[in-house]
């Protein structure tokens, strides 16, 4: 009879589990769009394992597939350099029918800056018929790796030498602040990247700050072309204020600028055409992920019609739920749990098991450099045995049975490690909150490792306490020092994330909260550890 309680128990929270994990995946439908191709996308053919950064660039073949592919979406492509085997693109999307907006990289080498634009001008000599415009230098004054007056320059050297207009690119907000590269230009590149800018917007309030920076330009420099040069969002990384990514965000706005541009006759080129997992290295898991296609030249969604946030998402549940019935059903053997107990350990292990595939999805998809994976990797496996150790401590609590605050899993290995690994989670928590408020913009809210043990956490205590335990907080031992320095550093942490980030931003208030969640159990084991040295007794039953 038992048997049978436990399955429907067990059935009836799967079954809320995948409607947890269904909630946030429902299809999102977007707005018919025009038809026809996209007028251009930036085209980067690095895969994983090559990088500028390394020298290790794509072979022809490979810039052939890729062209390819992309020569049914688009009806031109915007390359950033004229050499790392770039020099490909021009005859093959000749005959492809592909236009190339040519571009030379612009930097603080001299040597690098001559070899650039002489390809740029041999590669517009001899493909005319497939570069029309050209672009001297990207974001050269954001980065200040030239002077307005060395980039004038070198501009000047390309219009000479040949008949395509030539223009630069930089964000919009720096053509105001260097007026004067706009009188040495054929038309104007401007960038404008509502996710990126110092004040970031959400994608319901992109199309008014596209259509601000457009008119700014505009009336600015009246009778210059303008070419929106980069417009996209990003499909992952960390939350700006209000600007959050997603495979939904970045289908919602890129179907937005379509429609707007449609609309208001605009020029411009989508970033971008792959993902490029080399840009983590210095831009975080968000620069690694502005592709329309990932980086195994795979579709990432439907530019109309219904998206979801996770495509993934039946897979994920279904392991998490897999997980969870296993964990409940470990926890609950040889322990006299009622029926009510019984349901509360099968929802704790259901969401501990949720939190735990959320941890390896992002180590397995969002991790791109060996050091990164390692991390990640090392991160599941003490998340995991937090997580195994909070649900047998909350079977032995709910039963009735071992619940001292320095039997954390019950006695033996799992009760140690158990310890041992809050320990380094709470670790890793401090250094990612440092690093977050000393400089955040390219470092992600390391959520999906903190959530589960840190929410179960607070659980368990209070199970302990429903059960009438002594202390229900202090669940894992701790040097006096050493829990009162922990419990003020993460609630100073959580203070500081606020401050740096703003009330605005959702991910970063709740990582401010998962930090406070996760001070508690340390502030419960200071003053008791202190008093055990005095003498006093804190087993079960034992009062302070």
């Amino acid at each position: 009879m038992r048997l049978i309680l436990r399955s429907i128990i067990l059935l009836l929270v799967s079954l809320a589990a995948y409607a947890a994990w269904a909630w946030p995946n429902r299809p999102v439908d977007l707005e018919p769009l025009p038809g026809g191709k996209l007028p251009s996308v930036s085209f980067a053919p690095f895969r994983e394992g090559q990088s500028p950064l390394t020298g290790v660039f794509a072979t022809r073949a490979e810039i052939a597939d890729d062209l390819r592919l992309l020569s049914s979406e688009v009806r031109g492509v915007r390359t950033y350099t004229s050499r790392e085997g770039l020099e490909a693109v021009p005859p093959i999307a000749r005959e492809l029918g592909i236009e190339v907006l040519q571009g030379a990289w612009i930097d603080s080498d001299p040597e690098i800056n001559e070899a650039e634009v002489a390809a740029l001008i041999r590669a517009a000599k001899d493909y005319p018929d497939v570069i029309r415009r050209v672009i001297v230098g990207n974001e050269v004054l954001l980065r200040g790796t030239r002077t307005p007056a060395q980039l004038i320059d070198l501009i000047g050297r390309v219009r000479a030498e040949i008949d395509q207009p030539v223009g630069y690119a930089d964000v919009w907000e720096f053509w105001l602040r260097h007026p004067e590269v706009a009188e040495h230009v054929d038309f104007i590149v401007i960038h404008i990247l509502p996710y990126w800018e110092d004040d970031p917007v959400a994608v319901d309030g992109a199309e008014h700050r596209i259509l601000e920076a457009h008119a700014a330009i505009r009336e600015r420099f009246p009778g210059k072309p303008i070419l929106i040069g980069e417009i996209g969002w990003p499909t992952a990384g960390r939350t700006r204020g209000p600007a959050e990514t997603g495979l939904v965000e970045k289908a919602r706005f890129i179907n937005l600028v379509v429609r707007l541009a449609e609309r208001e006759g605009f020029d411009y080129n989508l970033i971008e055409a792959f993902d490029q997992p080399w840009k983590s290295l210095n831009e975080g898991t968000v620069g690694a992920n502005w592709g329309l296609f990932s980086a195994e030249r795979e579709r990432k969604f439907s530019l109309s019609g219904p998206v979801v946030a996770d495509p993934l998402w039946r897979w994920h549940a279904a392991a998490a739920i897999a997980l969870g019935v296993a964990g409940a059903a470990l926890a609950a053997r040889r322990r006299p749990l009622g029926a009510a107990g019984f349901l509360a350990a099968a929802v704790l292990a259901q969401g501990l098991a949720g939190g735990l595939v959320w941890a390896v999805h992002v180590a397995a998809g969002e991790t791109y450099y060996p050091f990164e994976t390692l991390r990640a990797w090392a991160l599941v496996v003490v998340h995991a045995i937090v997580a195994a150790a909070i649900l047998r401590s909350f079977a032995d609590a709910l039963a009735g049975g071992a619940g001292q605050f320095d039997r954390f899993g019950g006695a033996g290995r799992l009760g140690r490690f158990g310890g041992a690994a809050v320990a380094l989670l709470t670790l890793s928590a401090l250094a990612q909150t440092g690093l977050l408020v000393a400089d955040g913009r390219y470092r992600d809210f390391l959520v999906p490792d903190i959530a589960g043990p840190a929410i179960g956490l607070l659980l368990l205590g209070l199970a302990r306490m429903g059960r009438g335990m002594p202390h229900p907080f202090a669940v894992f031992p701790a040097s006096s020092r050493t829990a009162t320095a922990a419990a003020i550093l993460l609630a100073a942490g959580a203070v500081a994330i606020v401050v740096a980030e703003g009330w605005v931003n959702r991910e970063a208030v709740t990582w401010a909260v998962l930090l406070a969640v996760l001070a508690v159990p340390w502030a419960a084991a200071a003053p008791l550890q202190s008093r055990n040295r005095s003498g006093r007794s804190f087993a079960p039953g034992a009062t302070a």
